[in-house]
C-alpha cells in the first residue's frame, strides 16, 4: 500500500527527538530511522499528546531507490532538526537533516536525502504492523 509522504509526515512528530540509528536494508529496498520517541499529531499541530507515542521507534521508507549523505563521513547520532518531502518523479523525495555529534562536542548537521515510494511506522514491540494511519 503506498502512503502519500507529504501527507504521512503532518501526522508525526519527531521535534527534540534523536536518531538512534539509520538501518539501510537493500535486499528490501527499506531505510528505517531509530527515533528515540515518535509523536503522533491528530489535530492540526502537536498538542503535547503522547499518549500514542512509539519508544525507540522507526519511521521506515519503503521502495528506497537513493540515499545519499552531505557531508559524508558523519554518523546521524543526536538530534533530528527537520524532516520534509516532495514529490520527486513518480516517488518522494525525503530530506531529513540529523545532527552528528563527535566525541569532543562537535556538532556537524548532515543532510541525509531519500528516494522512496512511501511510508510507514514501526513499534519495535510489534514489528511485524505497519502503522499507516
Amino acid at each position: 500500500m503506498r502512503v502519500n509522504v507529504i501527507e504521512f509526515l503532518k501526522t508525526i512528530y519527531i521535534g527534540d527527538r534523536g536518531c538512534k540509528s539509520l538501518v539501510i536494508d537493500g535486499w528490501n529496498s527499506e531505510v528505517k530511522m531509530q527515533v528515540t520517541s515518535i509523536s503522533r499529531v491528530r489535530s492540526k499541530k502537536w498538542d503535547f499528546n503522547i499518549s500514542e507515542d512509539i519508544e525507540d521507534g522507526f519511521i521506515v521508507f519503503q521502495d528506497a531507490k537513493k540515499i545519499s549523505f552531505e557531508p559524508s563521513g558523519y554518523l546521524p547520532n543526536d538530534l533530528i532538526n527537520e524532516i520534509k518531502a516532495e514529490i520527486y518523479e513518480s516517488d518522494y523525495l525525503i530530506t531529513v537533516w540529523v545532527d552528528s555529534v563527535d566525541e569532543n562536542s562537535v556538532h556537524t548537521e548532515v543532510k541525509i536525502q531519500i528516494v522512496a515510494n512511501s511510508i510507514y511506522l514501526e513499534n519495535p514491540l510489534n514489528p511485524n504492523v505497519r502503522i499507516v494511519e
